[in-house]
């Protein structure tokens, strides 16, 4: 494997401190597939038979480990309490290899752009020392201390570094355990040996993972194969002709309501579970209520209906969707939806596990007019919007 020009370093050994999670930020999973794994798959699609080699922590390194496997890349190797001596320990694993130049890259930057790695490739094929992506500096820039701000900077000439980085392998070695000063990254290191540094454009959605917010602004680009897609529920039922009601009560959004007559139904005739169940069904092309859970069957008589929306959110979970948002509408003269209403939103968040800020239940009156208006039975109009993946993308 002498004659292997390249060979890319993925730094991924990083705790984060400044991170306000219980994980690595490389770990974080967006539908299954970590921070991490989306760096290794954008690098094997645009560099091919290239050797990885991804330098963790201890506390990541069996999942890493599970992951180079997967992949079929290089044995992983633990880092350092700095970053420069995670570099290293990654060039020292590359010995037998001694390619030409390794590529390193910060694995909190999991968009890495193509424009980027073609540059980087073309100059594998000349003689430098260091080749980096930049960002030219757009706001102004001031000194600082303790929130005060203390004097101006121009931004001209001045820009921001980004990985991946180019570097000859041996120089880098070299120097790396040769100095005994802390470097942020690899073009540092040459330029303090004066060294020439090729800067090339970089891309702003490259951006490093370093604080929550961070998260915030790479998601939508980090699903980006995920679609939006929107499903319909509508269930009415009538209400029994008893006039006594002491023991009477309808359930609603799972919730019992007591002092009106009940609505007949073979299961427990909740319209609003059922609508929404048979949203989130059609949002995943799973039939319907009837079709999974068929009246004709004796053994939903009388049946929670929370049983049917638990069981449709597990198959919108086995298809790696989400819920966005539920908006449903319950059409009825009485009960007055808006008693309720909070109540059905937290108990329907419960079922479902999610916030219940994504639920929203709102209450109708037919104005008196027809089947509702006189009083005979309610009905519930429901639309489900979940994220899940495009089956268009191969």
């Amino acid at each position: 494997m002498s004659n292997v020009k390249m060979a890319i370093i993925l730094l991924a050994g990083g705790v984060g401190k400044r991170f306000n999670k219980n994980i690595s930020k490389q770990m974080i999973s967006y539908s299954g597939v970590t921070v991490l794994e989306i760096n290794i798959k954008n690098f094997q699609k645009h560099l091919k038979n290239i050797p990885i080699q991804i330098v963790t922590n201890k506390q990541d390194l069996s999942k890493v480990s599970q992951l180079c496997n997967k992949y079929q890349l290089l044995t992983p190797v633990l880092g350092g309490n700095e970053r420069q001596k995670s570099s290293y320990n990654a060039l020292l694993a590359l010995k037998k290899i001694n390619p030409k130049y390794v590529l390193v890259h910060d694995a909190a930057r999991p968009i890495i752009s193509a424009k980027v790695i073609k540059e980087m490739v073309n100059y594998s094929k000349k003689d430098v020392f260091c080749v980096a992506p930049v960002l030219k500096v757009r706001d102004s820039i001031r000194t600082i201390s303790s929130n005060i701000i203390k004097g101006n900077i121009t931004k001209e000439n001045k820009v921001l570094i980004q990985t991946p980085q180019l570097s000859n392998y041996k120089i880098l070695k070299y120097y790396l355990k040769k100095s005994k000063k802390i470097f942020e990254d690899e073009s540092s290191v040459f330029l303090e040996n004066s060294m020439k540094v090729i800067a090339i454009e970089g891309d702003p959605l490259s951006l490093k993972i370093t604080y929550d917010k961070d998260l915030k602004l790479l998601e939508p680009h980090l699903t980006k194969n995920y679609i939006t897609k929107i499903g319909n529920g509508f269930d009415i039922h009538r209400f029994g002709n008893s006039k006594n009601l002491k023991n009477n009560f309808i359930v609603l959004g799972g919730i019992k309501i007591r002092d009106t007559r009940p609505l007949i139904g073979h299961s427990d005739a909740d319209v609003l579970l059922h609508a929404i169940t048979d949203s989130i069904l059609g949002a995943i092309n799973k039939g319907d209520l009837g079709s999974i859970f068929p009246p004709s069957d004796e053994k939903w008589k009388n049946a929670d209906s929370s049983i049917f929306l638990k069981h449709a959110s597990k198959m919108l979970q086995n298809e790696n969707g989400k819920i966005n948002n539920i908006d449903a509408t319950i059409i009825c003269e009485k009960p007055k939806i808006l008693d309720y209403s909070k109540q059905m939103q937290k108990n329907i968040a419960k079922i479902l596990n999610i916030n219940s800020q994504r639920i929203s239940i709102k209450g109708k009156t037919s104005e008196s007019i027809g089947f509702i208006g006189r009083q005979e039975g309610i009905a519930a109009m429901v639309s489900t919007a979940i994220q899940i993946k495009d089956t268009d993308i191969q």
